[in-house]
């Protein structure tokens, strides 16, 4: 069976998935991975306001030339290609977009936060064989946050500018951090949660589990559960459980040492040392906002669910 591939632009890194179409009890079978931290959302709030700078446009368009190249030899001509994060938000996305087409001869779609939501959702359901339980779903990533509230018959969604590599430049200058930056990044993170959350707050007030997904969320569940990068899958990842307690403690841990000494920890990925502690930070003020003091972590996300989402169009068509 011809296999597909999505392709996702993010703010910290780019990430490809090569699949093929499965059975209807698992609709897509892994074929091949690749993630390359290209930090698209570097400088993005330095000096030129809320623009993408030109080395890391370079940066993003050579990963992507090695990635069609990839799909290609595996027998993917035209992935599904998707930009989020920064490029959704920054001044110069048109230039950056025309500039891929150009040189790569490809279109790239720029997601909303609630198109990026959908898809995170159906990629969280395929991973965690979703049964109608009320869930709260949040996808931390390097320039935005989005939350899900579903209970199977409804849906809201919410995206948040709160993302690591953004959080990361414009609060924790110093390495490491000083105990004041620590506390100026926690009030915005708790400001941000409290000023636009109360919406999807309202719709959880019956038992619901609380999931999360993204980079930041699957390197902590890694160090959290010390499961080393060579030894990673995607397996022990899906339906993982993290708990309050165990994530605050790193973050003590963490907190006073350098980035090179936090490359040191089992399962942090290299690239990720500088941007960790704002994800950690983010992920233990989120349970504190939704009262839980455990989450199940989904390693499946965006890339699966526009897949699927994919599937679901060639069949309805």
């Amino acid at each position: 069976m011809d296999p597909i591939a999505s392709i996702e632009i993010g703010s910290n890194s780019i990430r490809m998935l090569i699949a093929e179409k499965g059975e209807s009890g698992s609709p897509l079978r892994p074929v091949l991975r690749r993630r390359v931290i290209t930090r698209l959302g570097g400088d993005y709030n330095r000096k030129e306001i809320g623009t993408i700078k030109p080395g890391a446009m370079a940066r993003s368009i050579a990963v992507l030339k090695d990635f069609l190249a990839i799909a290609s030899q595996c027998g993917v001509s035209s992935p599904i290609i998707l930009a989020t994060g920064v490029v959704r938000e920054a001044l110069n996305r048109s230039s950056f977009i025309t500039l891929i087409a150009e040189r790569l001869g490809h279109h790239v779609e720029i997601l909303s936060g609630q198109q990026e939501a959908e898809l995170t959702c159906k990629g969280v359901f395929y991973s965690l064989n979703h049964r109608g339980a009320p869930l709260v779903i949040f996808d931390i990533g390097g320039g935005s946050t989005e939350f899900i509230w579903t209970n199977n018959r409804e849906r809201k969604s919410i995206s948040i500018e709160l993302g690591v590599v953004i959080l990361t430049e414009d609060y924790l200058a110093t390495d490491p951090p000083s105990h004041n930056e620590i506390c100026q990044l926690i009030h915005h993170i708790e400001d941000s949660l409290t000023a636009r959350l109360n919406p999807l707050k309202q719709r959880a007030k019956e038992t619901f589990s609380l999931v999360g997904t993204g980079g930041s969320t699957v390197t902590l569940a890694k160090i959290v559960h010390g499961i080393a990068e060579d030894d990673f899958d995607e397996t022990k990842i899906n339906g993982l459980v993290m708990r309050r307690k165990d994530v605050g403690l790193l973050f003590e841990k963490m907190k006073g040492m350098s980035t090179e000494k936090r490359l040191n920890l089992k399962g942090l990925e290299m690239g990720r040392e500088d941007i960790i502690l704002a994800g950690t930070l983010m992920i233990m003020k989120i349970m504190d906002y939704f009262g839980k003091d455990e989450i199940t972590v989904s390693y499946s996300d965006l890339l699966e669910g526009s897949l699927i989402d994919y599937m679901e169009g060639e069949n309805n068509g």
